[in-house]
C-alpha cells in the first residue's frame, strides 16, 4: 500500500462571509472549521499533512496541532497554484495525496477511506470525490464517458445547456497519485480571466494525456458541503447539531426534546443521563453517567460526574461538580471552581473561584468567592464572603465541618476553624477558632409603646 499524504487547502480570502476572521477559524459547533477538518484527516494516520496558508496565515497557525506542517501561499493564485505550494513542502513523496479544504466541516473518516480505497483499486492517477445534490446550479459538473470514466470537469459558467443537465458535481475533494500530479501542475497556465493556475485544469491535463481519472460519489451531498457564507455556516451548524444528538442518544444519552438541546462537539455525555428541553452544553464539557440536566441550564466547558442534578436555569463555566451533588436552580457556579462530591448548593447561590469539600451544603442565596470550603460544612442562606476589598481579592477559609449561620457576612481574609459556630446574623472580621462560636451582633433592645407613639408622631403631620 503507497503511502498517503493529506494537504488542506486553507488560504483562501472567504470574501463572502465578509468578516475580519479567516474563513477556517469560523466555528461550527463551538470549533473552527479547519479543527473538524484536520480531526477527521488524523483518523486517516497519513505520514505528512499539510496545510496551505494565505490571508492571516500567522492565526490559522496558532490553531494548528503538532505535527500538522504548513505551506504559505502568498500570493492567492488558485487552487492549483495552491497544490503547487503544498508539493515544495514534499519533496521526494512518492505515494498517494488526498486533497480537501479547511471549509468542508462535516466530510467523514468513512467517505474519505472510500475515496481513497476507490483510487487504489482503480490504480487512477486521480479521483474525484462528487455528489448530486437536488440543485447543482453554481458547481461544476463531472463529465464521463461511456465506461464512466471521467473526461472532463466543467464549471457550470462554461457549460452547455446539455452539460448543465448533468446532476454530478465536482466537491473539490481528490485523491491523486503524486507522480502523476507534479508533471500535470508543471503544465497548467492561468489562462483565464482571474489570472489563476485551477486545479481542475491538472484534471484536464491527465485525461489529454489519457491517464485514468476516476470519480466516486458520495450519496449525501449535505457532507461535502463548502461554506463561503454565514447562510451556509448556519446550516453545517445545523447539520452539525443533528448528527451530535443522534449519536448521543444511540449512545444511551435521553434527551427529552432534541432540537432545542444545543451541544458542542467537544461535549462528551454518560449513558443514562437525561437532558431536558433548552439546555446548552457548549466548549469542552463532560457530564458523567445517570446526570439530570434540567431546563435551560448552561454547561461551559463545565466537568460533571455521576449522578450528578442540575436543576433549571443554572449556569455552570469552566468549573467542575462531583458526583451525587444537586444544584439550583438559578444558580451560578463561575470559572475556576471545584465543588466536591454530595454537595447542595441551593437556589440563586453563586460559587467563584472557589473550592467546596465535599458534601457541603451552601443554601439560597449565599455567595463563596475566592474561598476554601472544608468537607461537611454549611453555608447558611444569605450567607456571603466578601473577598474584595476594593483593590485585592482575598480568601476565606472554612475548615471542616464548620457551621456558618444565615445572613453571617465574612470579610477576607478569614478562616473559620474546623467544627466552628458562626451565629447568624454575624459580620466576621477576625479568625474563629475550631469548636468556637463567633458572634459578632448588637444586643437585641426592646422597646415597649413605640410602635404606638411612632403611628401618632406620623396622625400629627
Amino acid at each position: 500500500m503507497p503511502p498517503l499524504a493529506c494537504v488542506v487547502l486553507a488560504a483562501g480570502q472567504g470574501v463572502r462571509m465578509k468578516s475580519r476572521l479567516p474563513k477556517p477559524l469560523h466555528e461550527v459547533c463551538g470549533r473552527p472549521m479547519i479543527d473538524h477538518v484536520l480531526e477527521t484527516l488524523a483518523e486517516l494516520r497519513a505520514e505528512r499533512t499539510v496545510v496551505v496558508l494565505g490571508r492571516e496565515a500567522d492565526q490559522v497557525r496558532k490553531r494548528l496541532p503538532e505535527g500538522v506542517e504548513v505551506a504559505e501561499q502568498a500570493e492567492q493564485l488558485g487552487t492549483g497554484h495552491a497544490l503547487m505550494c503544498a508539493a515544495e513542502a514534499l519533496p521526494g513523496f512518492e505515494g498517494d495525496l488526498l486533497v480537501t479544504c479547511a471549509d468542508i466541516p462535516l466530510l467523514t473518516v468513512d467517505t474519505l477511506r472510500n475515496l481513497i480505497e476507490h483510487h487504489r483499486a482503480e490504480a487512477a492517477a486521480a479521483t474525484i470525490l462528487t455528489t448530486e445534490p437536488e440543485d447543482p446550479t453554481g458547481y461544476g459538473r463531472i463529465v464521463r464517458d461511456q465506461s464512466g470514466a471521467v473526461t472532463a470537469i466543467v464549471e457550470h459558467a462554461d457549460a452547455d445547456e446539455e452539460t448543465r443537465r448533468i446532476g454530478e458535481i465536482n466537491t473539490s475533494v481528490y485523491c491523486f497519485d503524486v507522480g502523476a500530479l507534479l508533471p500535470a501542475l508543471e503544465r497548467i497556465e492561468p489562462a483565464n480571466a482571474q489570472g489563476e493556475y485551477y486545479l481542475t485544469d491538472a484534471i484536464a491535463v491527465l485525461v489529454e494525456e489519457g491517464q485514468p481519472v476516476r470519480a466516486l460519489v458520495t450519496p449525501d451531498a449535505d457532507e461535502v458541503m463548502g461554506i463561503n457564507t454565514r447562510v451556509q455556516l448556519a446550516e453545517a451548524e445545523r447539520i452539525a447539531r443533528e448528527r451530535i444528538r443522534e449519536r448521543l442518544m444511540l449512545d444511551g444519552v435521553t434527551l427529552l426534546d432534541p432540537p432545542s438541546t444545543l451541544i458542542d462537539a467537544g461535549v462528551s455525555i454518560g449513558r443514562d443521563t437525561v437532558i431536558h428541553p433548552g439546555a446548552q452544553l457548549t466548549g469542552e464539557t463532560s457530564v458523567g453517567e445517570d446526570c439530570i440536566i434540567g431546563a435551560g441550564v448552561a454547561l461551559r466547558g463545565a466537568t460533571l460526574g455521576d449522578g450528578v442534578l442540575v436543576r433549571d436555569s443554572c449556569v455552570i463555566s469552566e468549573s467542575s461538580i462531583g458526583s451525587g451533588s444537586a444544584v439550583g436552580p438559578f444558580t451560578y457556579v463561575r470559572e475556576g471552581s471545584e465543588v466536591g462530591e454530595g454537595c447542595k448548593l441551593g437556589s440563586s447561590a453563586e460559587v467563584n473561584r472557589s473550592r467546596v469539600g465535599s458534601g457541603t451544603k451552601m443554601q439560597h442565596f449565599s455567595y463563596l468567592g475566592d474561598s476554601e470550603v472544608g468537607a461537611n460544612c454549611n453555608i447558611g442562606a444569605g450567607a456571603v464572603t466578601c473577598n474584595y476589598d476594593g483593590l485585592e481579592k482575598h480568601k476565606t477559609i472554612i475548615e471542616d465541618a464548620a457551621f456558618i449561620g444565615t445572613n453571617v457576612t465574612l470579610i477576607a481574609p478569614v478562616r473559620i476553624g474546623a467544627g466552628a459556630y458562626i451565629a447568624a446574623g454575624s459580620v466576621i472580621t477576625k479568625d474563629v477558632p475550631g469548636g468556637a462560636l463567633g458572634v459578632s451582633r448588637d444586643r437585641q433592645k426592646n422597646l415597649e409603646g413605640w410602635v404606638e407613639r411612632w403611628r401618632r408622631r406620623r396622625g400629627n403631620r
